[in-house]
């Protein structure tokens, strides 16, 4: 197979030259300078206005008052969702002792029907021993 394709190459030796090869370029950068860029800001050194200071008042008051009417409407939401939930537990609970009552119910006449079928059976049998007789 080697005849067909020519030299055989072994990929751990290449990995391991690749690895090598990285190692040494990591080497080399390490002992360059870093170049690092900084920013210079100039400090402001007067207070802002007054205009400044009620826009931010102003706008504080805004988000204060924004959240505090999305967390009134959360809770009312909550407050909705809370009264379906009883609503539906009630009926619920309606519902179950409704099935409840119509199972006792069905099971009470299922056997009277039994009994009655049972004195009518005997019944039938008195009938037949008599005209046997």
């Amino acid at each position: 197979m080697t005849e067909m394709n020519g030299v055989q190459h072994d990929p751990s030796e290449e990995t391991a030259e690749l690895m090598q090869r990285d190692l040494e370029r990591l080497a080399a950068r390490a002992d360059e300078p870093s170049i690092r860029v900084q920013e210079l800001v100039k400090a402001k050194i007067q207070p802002f206005d007054q205009q400044s200071h009620d826009q931010m008042i102003k706008s504080v008051d805004q988000l204060a008052t924004d959240w505090v009417s999305q967390l009134e409407h959360s809770r009312q939401n909550n407050k909705a969702v809370e009264q379906l939930v009883l609503e539906r537990a009630a009926k619920l609970r309606h519902d179950i002792t409704v099935l409840h009552v119509l199972g006792a119910a069905a099971r009470a006449e299922a056997a009277r029907g039994d009994e009655v079928n049972s004195k009518l059976a005997q019944e039938i049998d008195k009938l037949g021993e008599d005209r046997a007789a």
